[in-house]
Formats: C-alpha cells, sequence, structure tokens
C-alpha cells in the first residue's frame, strides 16, 4: 500500500479490520467471532484491536463523539490511550497495549506491530491554533519497540525497526534498525550493522 492507512483500509468494514488483525495472532483460514473472543481472553492486543477498530470505524462514519467515548474505554481496560483520528491499515498488531498512547492524525500503514508503551507524541504540546500540528506515519510492515517515542510528522519507513526506548526526532528509512535516544541507525533489517 503507498499511504498508509489510506483508501484500501477506508473501504473495509469492522468485521474485515478485526479479522484482519486476528491473523497477526493466530493465521486462520476460517476467522469467527468466537475465535475473536477466544483471544481476547488470553491476548490483551486483541480487546485493543476490537477498540481501535470500532474507533475507526465510527470516525469514518462521522460520529466523532463515540469515537472519543471509546478512549475512555481503553484507557479503562487495557491503560491505552487510543485518541480517534488514525488511518490504520490491516493486520494491526499491539500484542501488550498497557501504556500505549497514540492516536488523532497518526497514520499507520499495514502489518505494523505496537510493543508496550509506544506514545506517538506531538512535536507542541502547546501549539496555539495557527500552528498546525504534525503527526507520525508509520509505513508497512514497520515494528515499534517497548517504550519507543515518535515525535511529531517523523516518517517511519517499511519494515522498520525502531528500537525499545528510541526516541525518533526525524525520518527513518525502509528496512532500517534504530536505537538510542535520539534514535539513530544501527543496521538494517536482514543486513549488517552500520557504523
Amino acid at each position: 500500500m503507498s499511504e498508509p492507512g489510506g483508501q484500501h483500509s477506508s473501504s473495509l468494514s469492522f468485521r474485515d479490520l478485526v479479522f484482519s488483525d486476528l491473523a497477526r495472532y493466530r493465521a486462520d483460514a476460517n476467522p469467527s467471532w468466537v475465535k475473536v473472543l477466544a483471544r481476547c481472553l488470553t491476548v490483551p492486543g486483541m480487546i485493543a484491536s476490537l477498540i481501535i477498530r470500532a474507533q475507526q470505524v465510527q470516525f469514518r462514519a462521522g460520529r466523532v463523539k463515540f469515537a472519543s467515548m471509546l478512549r475512555t474505554v481503553g484507557v479503562v481496560l487495557l491503560g491505552a490511550d487510543f485518541g480517534p483520528g488514525m488511518q490504520i491499515g490491516t493486520g494491526l498488531m499491539i500484542a501488550h497495549p498497557v501504556g500505549v498512547n497514540i492516536g488523532y492524525g497518526l497514520r499507520i500503514g499495514d502489518g505494523v506491530t505496537f510493543a508496550a508503551g509506544v506514545t506517538a507524541a506531538a512535536r507542541y504540546y502547546d501549539a496555539d491554533e495557527e500552528t498546525e500540528q504534525e503527526f507520525a506515519t508509520i509505513c508497512d510492515g514497520a515494528t515499534i519497540g517497548a517504550h519507543a517515542v515518535l515525535v511529531g510528522g517523523v516518517r517511519i519507513g517499511r519494515n522498520a525497526v525502531v528500537g525499545a526506548n528510541a526516541v525518533v526526532l526525524k525520518d527513518v528509512p525502509d528496512d532500517a534498525v534504530v536505537f538510542g535516544s535520539p534514535a539513530r541507525q544501527v543496521g538494517t533489517r536482514g543486513g549488517a550493522a552500520t557504523s
């Protein structure tokens, strides 16, 4: 998909989106709601998926207030803050949603994985009405490690890996592996380390 969370996912139903996430936790040729509920009993990320996908569909339908109420459900049930308005592709995996803080203008591609405590932060906390906020774009197949922070309008490239506790202040290339604060490239996915 060329644009994360773009046209492809905007035409999918709640069922299709949830089943695409289920496939990341357990590949199954015959997904069903019973299998989704069974997965919810052992994988909190499946509960996160239900909340996020309900938010996504409600927001898309213009029911912004209801999508905002689902944000509170995520905080109470999971300790995760999902602001409405994200554009999310298929196959999202948030296996450990506790402490995840994402939302609003975030754009997420297909097959993206989040670990616990990930934050996609605004660049300007005290922005006035004239300052437009920037939100991250996370491309297909990217993995965001535990407690990583994405600041502002950074782009996380296709199949990139953002390591645990990294603070990303600038774009991450496709297939790059970044660690540190601020994050710097230390290698490529499946490739050699860089100096």
